[in-house]
């Protein structure tokens, strides 16, 4: 290993490993280092026994989709074809809640019109234009998410903004503002277009509606897609490719300081082994995949206040719990046939109650649960094989919730929402909990334990509205308030596989316009 590099990148989730390839690509010598024994942090698959397990990440808008914001990025560095996207069939189905009866919200926009309609005939105009709005949205962005490329083609990229003007008037949008205004006081509608809000964060009211447009109008109008055998592969995939341009990937070291010069400029940092020996290396620029939190006890206290500064006030996001229950049978067998289906209980009667989710993980389980998203990967080409066969149970969490506990009161907790989350299961579909096998479960402890980030939050900041005007623009970005130090995760942008992608693009433009012209 060398000991001086142009760029050093900590940690090798989806935004490290994205700006990593993009900058190897670009020649620069670059130096990626992960704690873990494996590339990929929230894109991971292990296996607990048979059992295969995701580690977070389930499903994204499909890559393979032009207008998608993923493809330009994934083409570029030479992945998007290096994986099998796995079409998931329909955005979801959902039952309870104001809902009742189940509800399945088809992917592509006339289809998901069409449905929306046989099922609210009334909210027919409205139905079409938050549709169409979000279909504009979506594709417009993408295609701005190219940045200059997307003018390389000047009618291209003028189309691109034509199809973004409805962000202009609702820049500052929440979305159940949004949803009121298509929907009025029908609940039911409201749960049947966002009933999978916990992919982003959990209160409507505090949701940015542009996000949730671009987010939401990609799974509709082009589908959802499964990275078959599971996401590690893509993860895998782009640590290849930056090796394959000559960058050098470091596993099993923990960045323990980033080292500043006498300019107040990053010089390198120093990374440690399991034994605790210390080794430093140095580059011009320094890039974190992970949280500011993280990042600003890595550097010395007369540069942490300055960094940290502004992300003090900033709310993380929501955690989550993740059961994955492996069983002996197709989950088919027992009515569960759609890829996802969002449950929402009986407590719930408006859009907004889905914010108490969290709320009910606080106590030992009673006759109340959360909202759920349940993953059947049976139910398409996903590679995982099987029996057993995992279903995945996913729900809004706090890291407060399990905290104070000691290690026996723990494990009792996490043991009795095991029991209640497949006995719910069971009440929904018959003979499912006769055919589990085995069921790991995950709280908020074990996210903040594995993916490092503050309080569990697994999308970084929440996604609240901006408060400034669309032309100030947003205000994260993986620039920070030390210059050639820079953001390629969740906390620069937004979570998710999307989120994450285009975060450490982002950041390997930034870093590429401050490394001189010959590394460009």
């Amino acid at each position: 290993m060398n000991d001086s590099y142009d760029v050093i990148i900590i940690g090798s989730g989806l935004g490290g490993l994205t700006a990593g390839a993009q900058l190897a690509k670009a020649g620069c010598k670059t130096l990626l280092i992960e704690r873990n024994t494996s590339v990929g942090g929230a894109a991971s698959t292990y296996k607990a026994g048979d059992l295969v397990i995701e580690a977070s990440l389930h499903e994204t808008s499909a890559p393979d989709d032009p207008s998608d914001p993923k493809h330009a990025v994934l083409s570029d560095i030479g992945v998007l074809d290096k994986v099998t996207w796995v079409p998931t069939g329909s955005v979801y189905e959902v039952r309870g809640g104001p809902l009742g009866a189940a509800f399945t919200l088809p992917d592509g926009i006339a289809d998901a019109r069409a449905a929306m309609i046989d099922r609210f005939p009334t909210l027919s105009e409205g139905i079409g234009d938050i549709l169409s709005e979000m279909e504009r949205i979506a594709s417009g962005l993408g295609q701005l998410s190219r940045g200059r490329a997307s003018f390389d083609d000047p009618l291209a990229g003028l189309s691109a903004l034509m199809k973004a003007m409805p962000v202009v008037g609702g820049w500052r949008q929440s979305l159940s503002q949004r949803l009121s205004a298509a929907f009025g006081d029908n609940e039911g509608a409201k749960c049947a277009l966002a009933a999978n809000l916990l992919y982003w964060h959990d209160d409507p009211d505090a949701l940015w509606w542009i996000l949730f447009a671009v987010a939401q109008g990609g799974y509709i109008g082009a589908g959802g897609r499964y990275v078959q055998g599971g996401s590690q592969r893509l993860s895998n995939a782009i640590a290849k490719a930056f090796r394959a341009s000559g960058g050098e990937l470091l596993l099993r070291r923990t960045v323990s300081e980033i080292l500043i010069g006498n300019d107040g400029l990053p010089v390198g940092v120093v990374h440690e082994g399991r034994e605790g020996d210390r080794v430093e290396v140095r580059a011009r620029v320094v890039v974190g995949n992970a949280a500011p939190s993280v990042m600003a006890a890595m550097l010395p206290d007369a540069t942490r206040q300055r960094f940290f500064a502004p992300y003090a006030e900033q709310p993380l996001s929501i955690s989550l719990f993740s059961a994955t229950i492996g069983v002996s049978e197709p989950p088919q067998q027992f009515g569960l046939n759609s890829y996802a289906t969002m449950l929402l209980p009986e407590w719930m009667q408006t859009l907004s109650d889905y914010r108490r989710g969290s709320d009910v993980m606080a106590r030992l389980p009673g006759e109340a649960l959360p909202p759920l998203a349940v993953v059947n990967y049976a139910a398409v080409d996903s590679g995982l094989g099987g029996p057993p066969y995992p279903v995945s149970v996913v729900g809004v969490d706090r890291i407060a919730n399990w905290r104070g506990l000691d290690p026996e009161a723990y494990e009792a907790k996490r043991s009795a929402w095991r029991d209640a989350l497949i006995a719910a299961l069971d009440r929904t579909y018959p003979g499912f909990a006769g055919s589990v096998t085995n069921c790991v479960f995950s709280t908020p402890v074990t996210m903040n334990s594995y993916l490092g980030t503050p309080e569990g939050a697994v999308y970084g900041f929440a996604p609240l509205p901006p408060k400034a005007p669309i032309w100030r623009g947003q205000v994260r970005s993986p620039r920070t308030a030390i210059d050639r130090l820079f953001l390629a995760s969740a906390f620069a942008g937004c979570g998710g596989y999307t989120g994450a992608i285009l975060g450490g693009a982002n950041a390997a433009r930034h870093v590429l316009a401050t490394l001189p012209v010959s590394k460009k």
